[in-house]
């Protein structure tokens, strides 16, 4: 059973927390996947019940964004280009993560898994520190 806060909840303090640090730039890195294509328009009752809110797309296609398995938070600090990894209590790294992380850390790159937004400031003041 988890315990503790939601990573979404440590994501977003982690963020806030790091935007505020001195000589540091930080965002968010959303990665995934929506539907594009065209919008039809169809009257409740016809050939489809449609609902408040709903969209049918004709030709739907997936859109791949962002990098797989690249970092929750992304910076530079001095310089240095680093990412984050925010996991909750008991999350663990995906391959494509720690394949990201190995990519990285080659180039130059800092790299942190974190738990908590006091673990995220810590690594980016090691990076100020250095």
């Amino acid at each position: 059973m988890k315990s503790g806060p939601s990573e979404k909840a440590i994501l977003n303090e982690s963020l806030i927390a790091v935007s505020g640090l001195p000589d540091t730039m930080a965002w968010r890195n959303n990665t995934g996947m929506a539907w594009q294509g065209e919008e039809l328009r169809v009257g409740v009752g016809q050939m489809v019940r449609v609902e408040r809110g709903m969209k049918i797309l004709r030709d739907a296609r997936p859109v791949q964004f962002g990098l797989l398995g690249s970092g929750d938070i992304m910076g530079v600090t001095f310089g240095r280009a680093w990412a984050i990894e925010v996991k909750d209590a008991v999350g663990r790294q995906q391959e494509s993560q720690m394949k990201f992380q190995r990519a990285f850390e080659l180039a130059g790159g800092m790299y942190q898994l974190v738990r908590s937004a006091e673990a995220a400031v810590q690594f980016i003041e090691r990076i100020r520190r250095h």
